[in-house]
Parts: structure tokens; sequence; C-alpha cells
């Protein structure tokens, strides 16, 4: 039954169980999943290599679909845009401020 699958049917398994909420995974439920999993995989990289000029895929052109796609909001946190350190102190630092400025008011 798992034979006409890419990912590893053990792995989805322990992600699925990870939930609290589930107890019982059936085979069928599992193979389904599995499968889920494997072709939003695909579409997620197929929209990502079409929107990019080059010949590679990569952690930054993914995170771009994530953050631009209406249908892609559930994984924005899980796969937020990659900044640099400088970026991120930059950010950080205007954080803080704001912080400091409500905690005058």
């Amino acid at each position: 039954m798992g034979k006409d699958l890419q990912l590893p049917v053990t792995r989805v398994k322990l992600i699925m169980k990870s939930s609290p909420d589930v107890e019982n995974i059936g085979q069928d439920a599992l193979h389904l999943v599995t499968r889920a999993t494997e072709l939003f995989i695909q579409h997620l990289s197929q929209n990502a290599f079409e929107k990019n000029s080059s010949n590679t895929l990569d952690y930054k052109q993914l995170a771009e679909i994530v953050q631009t796609s209406e249908n892609m909001t559930f994984l924005r946190e899980i796969m937020p845009r990659k900044i640099t350190v400088r970026e991120y102190r930059k950010l950080m630092e205007r954080n803080n401020e704001n912080e400091e400025e409500m905690e005058e008011d």
C-alpha cells in the first residue's frame, strides 16, 4: 500500500500522532494524508519554481510563495521570509522602542 508514496509513512504517522486530538490512525487515512502531503509539496514547489527566474529552488522562493499567496496563510508563521541578521536587529530595536513608548504612555 505505501509503495507508490515518496514520503516515509512512519514519519507522517509520528507527526499525526503528535496532535493531542489523534489517538488511532487507520492505514487508509495514513495513506491518504501522506499522498495529500506529497501533492501539497509538489504544488508549492511548482508554484515557487514557476515564479522564479533561475533554475534552482530554495527556501527564499518557497517562503515568498507562502507569504504572498492567500491560500497559504496557515503557513506564514512556519515559513517566514528569510531576513539577514542586520534586518533582524533593526526589527528588534523598533520593537523595543515601541514597547518603551507604550510604557511611557
